[in-house]
């Protein structure tokens, strides 16, 4: 039973990592970084960490409060091409809705890069493409309808590339 909850986890962990719908510069390049939640739900559970750790059948949670939000801090810039959030598999997809993505280079300076309206189904993907040369190290997603919400995707994938030169 163990051999296969690990392989099964593995082939998660690649779908994450690579996609054959992508082109071959890009990568995920949230895989593994530095999350930080607007507040966390029950503090020891469900950590920022989950959104980025390539297994679809954690997530991170937010504490109940008005426009929950989870940023990403890629570490370096990198020019992003699309940002996709999954929704949970267990449940609570009124958990993930009325999103604004946004990328910048710092995280008083961020800028939109796209909004997805409504609320996605158990296990869903939402995506946003980025504007060309959209450029940051830092990726925030936050719900932004309601008057207090939870925020607890599954998974954030951000997928771009390193930044050469003088951009």
């Amino acid at each position: 039973m163990f051999s296969i909850s690990l392989v099964l986890t593995l082939i998660c962990l690649c779908e994450v990592q690579t996609s054959l719908g992508h082109h071959p510069d890009l990568k995920n390049v949230a895989y593994s970084k530095k999350v930080t939640l607007s507040s966390r739900y029950h503090r020891v559970h469900y950590p920022g960490w989950n959104a980025v750790n390539g297994v679809l059948s954690d997530f991170a949670h937010s504490g109940h409060e008005r426009s929950p939000w989870l940023r990403i801090d890629l570490g370096r810039n990198f020019r992003i091409h699309e940002i996709e959030v999954f929704a949970r598999s267990d449940c609570c997809t009124h958990q993930l809705h009325d999103v604004d993505v946004k990328v910048g280079k710092r995280t008083h300076r961020m800028r939109l890069c796209g909004h997805i309206t409504g609320y996605t189904r158990t296990g869903g993907r939402m995506a946003v493409w980025c504007p060309n040369h959209t450029v940051g190290r830092y990726v925030q997603i936050q719900i932004v309808k309601g008057v207090s919400n939870y925020l607890s995707p599954a998974e954030v994938v951000v997928w771009g590339k390193p930044v050469h030169g003088g951009f």
